[in-house]
């Protein structure tokens, strides 16, 4: 095949999955493997379909679903290579997921974890979701974790979507969770912290799309929530924790902020708090956007 080059800014028509810098570069993620790092940001980019699905569990934390035979079908591998690739990113390989067991039958509910330090949110109470992708049997055994060590491209006839977090047998355990060794990244300071934003909401694209000064404000916004150490935050007409609001506001992407700016535009009411209008705008977001799609599609073909 001939692969045509790209033109102006053709790049932003596609969409990417998006691997942290910091697993690339960081000194503390230099043992884990290309694909462990590949298959981590494939899992990042589930957390937003799950979060507009709801799935959150009673502690405010958003879970993904994502079996042995998905994961070696997107990465085209074998059984072993998923189960192998699972073990790495574990609590008992570099700690980024964690698993919970769901039952015979049921595939396992993945935390997916942050790479760099955060303060747990305050629960809200609010119950897991019961919805559950269709698929085969979930389980597996101690001893394909043990011998998917050694690489294979044949996918067994007999295999499992999914095994227990404490049979995980990455031998590397000297690198586990919480071993973050460069100060730099723990906590960011401003600097880092602009850019962790710049990437999580897509900034120059924003920019492309929203001229003046609305990418801007967005993007210190966000920053300002997100490196704020008061205890709660005005949120309409309530203090909420800080914790809960920064949780909320690091769901934030490209599209919570271009829905939340042409909002504003389209609004006919006169905004005399802008600041407190976007916080509360913005915090809402990851409920609301898919609501007033949805509405605005009926109505287009109504």
């Amino acid at each position: 095949m001939s692969y045509e080059y790209f033109y102006g800014g053709q790049s932003e028509a596609f969409s990417f999955y998006r691997i942290p810098r910091q697993l690339v570069t960081g000194a503390e993620f230099r043992h884990l493997s290309t694909d462990a790092k590949l298959l981590y940001g494939m899992m990042l980019d589930r957390m937003g379909l799950s979060a507009r699905n709801g799935w959150y569990d009673e502690l405010d934390r958003v879970y993904i679903y994502y079996t042995l035979d998905e994961i070696s079908e997107d990465l085209c591998c074998g059984h072993n290579k998923a189960v192998r690739l699972l073990a790495e990113l574990d609590t008992k390989g570099i700690g980024l997921i964690e698993r919970k067991k769901q039952g015979q039958g049921k595939p396992a509910m993945i935390y997916v974890k942050q790479f760099v330090e955060t303060v747990p949110p305050t629960p809200r109470g609010k119950s897991a979701s019961s919805r559950l992708p269709k698929t085969g049997s979930q389980e597996v055994s101690k001893e394909e974790v043990q011998t998917s060590q050694n690489e294979t491209s044949r996918l067994p006839e007999r295999g499992s979507a999914d095994f227990p977090k404490e049979d995980a047998s990455y031998s590397n355990n000297n690198q586990t969770e919480n071993s973050y060794t460069d100060p730099s990244i723990h906590p960011p300071d401003d600097r880092e912290m602009e850019e962790i934003v710049r990437e999580q909401i897509d900034y120059p694209l924003l920019a492309q799309q929203y001229p003046y000064d609305d990418p801007d404000c967005i993007l210190q916004l966000i920053c300002d929530v997100l490196t704020s150490t008061a205890e709660t935050i005005r949120i309409g007409n309530e203090n909420i924790p800080t914790p809960k609001v920064q949780t909320r506001y690091r769901r934030l992407t490209l599209e919570h902020a271009a829905y939340v700016l042409d909002s504003m535009r389209e609004t006919t009411t006169k905004i005399y708090n802008i600041r407190a209008y976007l916080l509360t705008a913005l915090y809402n977001a990851p409920l609301t956007i898919g609501p007033y799609y949805a509405a605005a599609v009926r109505h287009d073909f109504s």
